[in-house]
């Protein structure tokens, strides 16, 4: 011990006794002198370390050993964070939506929504047992029971953000499903780390292939009651479009007001804003034409004027109710101006997204104006019904791409059929943000980039979307409009107050006449 030895020699280092020391002892007090700074350097080098470890120790007890359930909340969220890789930074240009960056719907969405929209689901079946079982017979209570607790395992999962299962049940789609999920990369086969896209298609895929283990659950629409709720809450608003637009006569005038009420049609989803469509709507369309962010109605209206018979026209529907309803009428308008011979309606296969429409859905509704004691609800059912006996309009076979999680680029590879099918139209019009979102594959593109660029090749036709804007993906808007409205309101891209209506052009070299146009160029109902 250096300081121990200069203690036994300090006789040696008075400046009295400086002068008479030898050489060697002049030399032996420099050492000792050396080794007492760098000694007690050490020590105090030590105990500052010492202190700050159990400085920091003790405020990690306190932190570990609080009461307050913000601070463990937070600790929570970090630990999440940490071990799932959470990225802090906004997804960069070009790179595909996922909930593993912070600043993000997706994150929002499978951290906070989802697990929140399965308890809803759970706490519906369970309050709704008595009519499921008068519906699905005794047997549905057994098997409720374990759908209920499939539910919540799924809803555990995303919470601890486990890996994508492969699907068991047989279905139409399973094997297309399993395929689809071997080829992701062992990085995107988590909630947290999958593109957005497809983890919130699997989700209602999981959903799905859960009621389809038993077999009094098998055909039951778990959404099918707020669908059909919501429907009828807008029948008066329905009634007056029909009365606002009786005699409209073929125009670009009133096709573009017709596209754009069925562009807005889509702002009530039950799925993200929870909100049914603005009583007024159809006397404000052009008050709306401010929150038109991208509005191409003339191109499509030009597209449409100048295509060569036969003219079809393919919707890929979105929501139910309502939102159907607009589609019937845009349907009915391009049939009755001549514009078209034929409207073809694509819907999903399965429920999915709460409020997307199923081929239940659509037969529904037409029953449901039917049998309305409007008239004017009664009489429009009654066209659309002989529009479909003319087969002036067609409902599509049930395709299960649109319940995939498959974006429309690997359309032509996964389902050529479909592909050829569309194809045969001089427009598609994709309806609504997660068909979008499946034309553009979530990826983050610049907001200038062209829309048809975005399409990364998928074009069998003239493509046309119409979306209310409900998630923080877009592309083909003006310069700067993203940041302007960013400084307004950080959440502007998900209240669903802006839409955009967007085509990219595809002239047809050629066209197989099926279905000669037997309508007049009047809309005179």
């Amino acid at each position: 011990n250096p300081f121990a030895l200069f203690s036994k020699h300090r006789h040696l280092l008075t400046h009295s006794h400086e002068r008479q020391l030898s050489g060697g002892q002049l030399k032996f007090r420099k050492i000792l002198f050396w080794n007492r700074k760098h000694f007690l350097a050490q020590r105090a080098s030590k105990f500052s370390v010492s202190g700050k470890m159990q400085s920091q120790h003790s405020s990690r007890t306190d932190v570990t050993n609080t009461t307050n359930p913000a601070i463990l909340e937070q600790l929570k969220e970090q630990r999440f964070n940490e071990r799932n890789l959470i990225i802090y930074n906004p997804p960069g240009v070009n790179e595909e939506l996922s909930a593993r960056f912070l600043r993000s719907l997706a994150f929002a969405t499978f951290k906070r929504r989802s697990p929140a929209f399965l308890r809803d689901l759970i706490t519906f079946l369970q309050d709704r047992e008595p009519e499921i079982i008068e519906l699905c017979g005794d047997y549905a209570h057994f098997d409720l029971k374990r759908t209920i607790w499939s539910l919540e395992l799924l809803r555990e999962e995303i919470i601890n953000n486990k890996e994508f299962q492969i699907f068991r049940v047989k279905a139409p789609d399973t094997d297309s499903w399993n395929t689809f999920l071997k080829g992701l990369g062992e990085d995107r086969r988590q909630w947290f780390s999958a593109v957005w896209l497809h983890a919130d298609c699997y989700l209602y895929r999981r959903i799905w292939s859960i009621f389809q283990r038993s077999e009094s659950l098998a055909k039951y629409d778990y959404f099918g009651d707020q669908k059909t709720s919501a429907v009828s809450n807008v029948a008066p608003l329905m009634r007056d479009i029909l009365v606002s637009t009786k005699g409209i006569t073929r125009s670009e005038e009133d096709f573009q007001y017709l596209l754009k009420l069925c562009a807005w049609a889509n702002h009530g989803d039950l799925n993200i804003t929870r909100r049914g469509a603005h009583d007024k709507i159809y006397k404000q369309i052009a008050k709306y034409d401010i929150d038109l962010l991208a509005d191409q109605s003339s191109d499509i209206w030009k597209d449409l004027t100048e295509a060569s018979d036969p003219v079809y026209v393919d919707i890929v529907c979105d929501n139910a109710g309502f939102e159907l309803f607009a589609d019937l009428l845009l349907g009915e308008y391009i049939i009755e101006s001549g514009l078209a011979s034929r409207v073809r309606f694509h819907v999903k296969a399965i429920p999915w997204f709460i409020s997307d429409c199923t081929q239940r859905d659509f037969h529904w509704l037409l029953k449901f104006f039917r049998k309305h004691e409007f008239q004017e609800l009664n009489y429009f059912g009654k066209r659309i019904r002989s529009y479909i006996m003319d087969r002036a309009f067609i409902l599509c076979d049930k395709s299960y791409f649109w319940t995939s999680g498959y974006d429309c680029s690997q359309m032509k590879r996964v389902q050529p059929c479909l592909y050829v099918y569309i194809s045969q139209a001089a427009l598609v019009i994709f309806k609504g943000d997660l068909n979008y979102r499946k034309l553009l594959g979530d990826i983050n593109y610049k907001p200038i980039t062209q829309f048809s660029d975005c399409l990364r090749g998928f074009q069998p036709t003239s493509v046309c979307a119409l979306r209310v804007i409900k998630s923080d993906i877009y592309c083909g808007l003006p310069i700067c409009t993203v940041e302007k409205l960013s400084e307004q309101n950080p959440e502007w891209m998900i209240t669903g107050d802006k839409a955009v209506i967007q085509v990219a052009i595809k002239h047809r070299l050629s066209s197989d006449i099926i279905v000669p146009s037997t309508r007049n160029a009047i809309w005179s109902r």
